[in-house]
């Protein structure tokens, strides 16, 4: 799909999404940010639609959509990045703790992703567009202690990715990026990070660009779906 003046909702788009955001907008896409708190510093213009939206909560999630339309007229593509990475010790789990990730993480990718291919299935293209989920390279195969919560809805994402591309097909291609050790935490100790590029096959952190590239790739290939793209140095082979 050519992404230029294609109109792109992305969300969570701080840090490793603040440089997702950066280079589709460079690219010629129309964006539409949704944040939580806080927005992202990206100027709001005639290609940047700013809007404060809980993802959880169906009647934003739907104004956040008839927002996009009213500035843009269509929607073509979803980035849904925003979530919550809790560390919650066995003791301290509680169904509380389960209900915030699996709402922040699983509830929102799907409400946002049903909403949005809803719109995108209105569009006249034989590629209508592109949602593209985030999960992460730990869950599957090597599921962090102290995050089930966390581990479990990210599970979730994958299922969801596989689920939606095959309801969703030919139509509207979906897939999931699965990020490892891209930008490194600023309070991870120096032994920290020493067992995390031990673990690494590529031994060094992959940076912001490359999740940027991957997503990228997704908007722009037409004939993948479904897939679980893992951008992690190797560390999910290790």
């Amino acid at each position: 799909m050519e992404i230029k003046n294609k109109t792109i909702i992305i969300t969570g788009a701080a840090r490793i999404g603040e440089n997702v955001a950066e280079q589709l907008l460079g690219a010629g896409a129309n964006l539409v940010v949704a944040y939580r708190t806080n927005p992202p510093p990206i100027p709001e213009s005639q290609k940047v639609l700013m809007v404060k939206a809980e993802l959880t909560n169906l009647g934003q999630v739907a104004d956040l959509i008839a927002q996009a339309k009213k500035k843009f007229g269509a929607i073509h593509g979803l980035v849904h990045m925003a979530a919550t990475y809790e560390r919650v010790p066995w003791s301290k789990l509680d169904l509380a703790a389960w209900d915030r990730s699996m709402n922040d993480i699983a509830r929102s990718a799907f409400l946002v992703s049903k909403l949005v291919a809803d719109e995108i299935l209105k569009n006249t293209d034989s590629v209508k567009g592109k949602i593209i989920l985030i999960s992460d390279w730990s869950v599957l195969n090597q599921p962090y202690k102290d995050y089930l919560a966390y581990n479990s809805a990210k599970a979730a994402v994958v299922g969801l990715t596989k689920s939606l591309a095959a309801e969703l097909a030919p139509a509207i291609m979906v897939n999931c990026i699965a990020p490892g050790p891209v930008l490194r935490p600023p309070d991870l100790s120096e032994e920290d990070n020493a067992e995390v590029m031990a673990k690494t096959p590529l031994q060094r952190w992959g940076g912001a660009e490359e999740i940027t590239k991957g997503v990228k790739y997704l908007l722009d290939a037409d004939f993948v779906t479904g897939q679980v793209l893992y951008i992690d140095g190797g560390r999910s082979n290790a």
